[in-house]
């Protein structure tokens, strides 16, 4: 269904009404009808608005012409471009893609019910739970997160984590077109700090707990926390649940000025919500809650030590929101786990191979205890580890230093982008200086998951991290096809072939 046509006199009341200055509009009638907010000239369509937003390594204000030509029936800006087009100045173009980007897709967000995600790890997890949970309640829910968006049986791709703010909103409506009553939005710290998020308030907001990332983006981790809080506030949420594990979650707790549930994994913790035990292996995870109102037995198929703090979340969540105890708990039992994360594969005759987006050190150390967790008698934990390249390079020696509670460790490309895979592996090997764990560096990724299976035992389990869902890989050129899951797979069928051969 197309976006609602909106007046060229309400996109400038809308913008005079949340601009941090002057704004000057030149040219264009009253009642010219514009028809969506677009950052990317060459999506535009004719009647759109076009928003020529600086960037880090463009400005849009260059692409002006290009989107004129390709139909654009206005022009937001922060200085004056020439031609006769209408246009609309501002003083800061960005700001005003949320505001504006909501207008021209007709507010979806405040026909919805909205739960935001965020935190360092568990964000994609954490926000299916929820979806899962509201659906297990009788609603139609919608989700947005780094796997895309997806509402009933309907699914679309997205670029981002977080699309830009006009995105973000034309997907709200499509949502809201295709019949949901609420939605649940991934939001990461960049997306917070750049404004992606802008013109979403939401019911509840979720904190997932926190670690050092991103840092090349947010320069300090007091900045990163602070992007991150920035969805704590009445502007944009009405209540929160946090965990407070760490001590940056119990900050946040302390800080925020809407009403908090505290969740924690530790049943001895000051929270609202404890996980008093729990239990994972590859069959998924139990655990038992003690909250306000008793306690309660929880199942999922979820495999892993780090869905413990998820699903405790996503419950607390599900009853933020008022819903009963039973439906969250059929939620939580009946959702699936998302692609790549702790995704187990098994042949015959052949290891336990998952495949894990675990790409910070934190979540790295959790994935290995599930590992080491999920091994047989006397079982050994082979890991594949790489770190992708021009991103978060402080984050290598430390992914080096959790690696070291694996048996083997193959470290191997996770996509330069144009770094020497070389280099990069230098910077994990230096973390795992010292460690009694056998180390090969196989920097061929095919290659690397393709030995790490071979080599090990019915009885061992192969971890590979870094990707998880991802289906390309870039080095220095255009991205090209590989998924970690789907080469596990061809190395398994390698093995069950030769123990046949061998058998026969």
């Amino acid at each position: 269904m197309p976006l609602p046509a909106v007046a060229w006199s309400a996109v400038e009341h809308r913008a005079r009404a949340v601009a941090a200055g002057p704004v000057v509009r030149s040219g264009g009638p009253d009642d010219l009808l514009l028809t969506g907010l677009v950052t990317d000239s060459r999506a535009v369509t004719p009647g759109s608005l076009f928003a020529c937003v600086r960037g880090g390594s463009s400005d849009g204000h260059r692409f002006a012409g290009t989107a004129v030509a390709a139909g654009a029936a206005a022009l937001l800006t922060d200085r004056p471009v020439p031609g006769t087009v209408p246009q609309l100045q501002v003083p800061s173009v960005r700001a005003l893609l949320g505001p504006l980007g909501a207008l021209l897709a007709g507010d979806p967000a405040d026909e919805l019910r909205l739960v935001g995600v965020t935190g360092s790890n568990g964000k994609t997890t954490t926000s299916t739970l929820v979806r899962g949970v509201l659906e297990a309640a009788g609603e139609c829910a919608g989700v947005v997160t780094t796997l895309g968006a997806r509402v009933g049986g309907l699914e679309r791709s997205t670029r981002l984590t977080t699309p830009e703010a006009p995105e973000l909103h034309g997907l709200l409506r499509w949502m809201l077109d295709a019949g949901a009553t609420s939605a649940v939005v991934e939001a990461s710290s960049i997306a917070l700090d750049v404004g992606r998020v802008d013109g979403v308030h939401v019911q509840v907001a979720v904190f997932t707990g926190f670690e050092e990332d991103h840092l090349d983006h947010h320069g300090t981790i007091e900045q990163y926390w602070a992007s991150k809080a920035l969805l704590f506030s009445p502007e944009r949420s009405d209540s929160a649940v946090v965990v407070v594990d760490d001590p940056w979650g119990r900050r946040l707790a302390d800080q925020t000025r809407v009403p908090v549930t505290r969740v924690s994994t530790r049943p001895d913790a000051d929270a609202d919500v404890r996980v008093v035990s729990w239990r994972t292996g590859a069959g998924g995870t139990t655990l038992v809650l003690d909250d306000g109102d008793g306690r309660h037995w929880l199942c999922s198929p979820l495999v892993g030590r780090v869905h413990v703090g998820n699903l405790a979340a996503a419950w607390a969540t599900g009853r933020s929101l008022g819903l009963p105890p039973e439906a969250v708990a059929a939620g939580l039992a009946a959702t699936a786990p998302p692609a790549g994360r702790n995704t187990l594969l098994r042949g015959a005759g052949g290891p336990l191979v998952v495949v894990d987006y675990a790409h910070t050190p934190g979540a790295l150390a959790e994935a290995l205890a599930t590992a080491r967790e999920l091994t047989g008698p006397g079982g050994r934990v082979h890991l594949v580890l790489g770190a992708r390249g021009r991103r978060d390079r402080y984050k290598r020696q430390g992914l080096g230093v959790a690696a070291r509670a694996a048996d083997t460790v193959r470290l191997t490309n996770e996509g330069s982008h144009g770094e020497r895979p070389e280099a990069i592996v230098e910077e994990l090997r230096v973390g795992l200086i010292g460690s009694s764990a056998t180390v090969h560096t196989v920097l061929d990724r095919r290659e690397a998951i393709t030995e790490a299976v071979q080599a090990a035992g019915e009885r061992d389990v192969v971890l590979v991290v870094g990707r998880g869902h991802e289906q390309t890989l870039t080095d220095d050129g255009a991205p090209v096809p590989f998924d970690d899951a789907v080469v596990a797979r061809e190395a398994l069928e390698s093995v069950a072939d030769l123990v046949t051969e061998r058998a026969s």
